[in-house]
């Protein structure tokens, strides 16, 4: 039965730990002052209990997350003839560069053109 007792501690650690991750962030990024800044802490992971409470959460590394970020940062700063440098910039390979313009391009126009084809005449 300690596995279950164990289980249950960890749910107030997962609040108390996302709430003094959030007032770090707030701290930092908006210079927000710290005793404000726990409160938002303790109130967002209020929220998140309320909401997601007696839930299985899962929390994916985010690689494919921070990968679109790098992608889309390598598409912003692509300027027809930077593909060299900016596989030295971001450690990746120049394939890697043009595979990248390519494919946020093709996402781009795709996204442009939204539900132009769309087989839904007739439905």
């Amino acid at each position: 039965m300690k596995e279950r007792s164990d289980f249950k501690s960890k749910g107030p650690e997962l609040l108390v730990d996302l709430a003094q991750h959030v007032a770090v962030i707030l701290a930092e990024s908006l210079g927000l002052d710290e005793v404000k800044a726990e409160q938002v802490g303790r109130d967002i992971a209020n929220r998140m209990a309320a909401h997601w409470g007696g839930q299985n959460i899962y929390f994916p590394m985010g690689l494919s997350y921070k990968l679109s970020q790098r992608d889309r940062q390598i598409y912003d700063e692509f300027n027809g003839t930077n593909h060299s440098d900016l596989a030295r910039k971001y450690g990746v390979s120049l394939q890697w560069v043009y595979k990248i313009v390519k494919a946020v391009r093709q996402e781009e126009i795709a996204r442009r053109q939204g539900g132009l084809f769309d087989d839904s005449e007739g439905s």
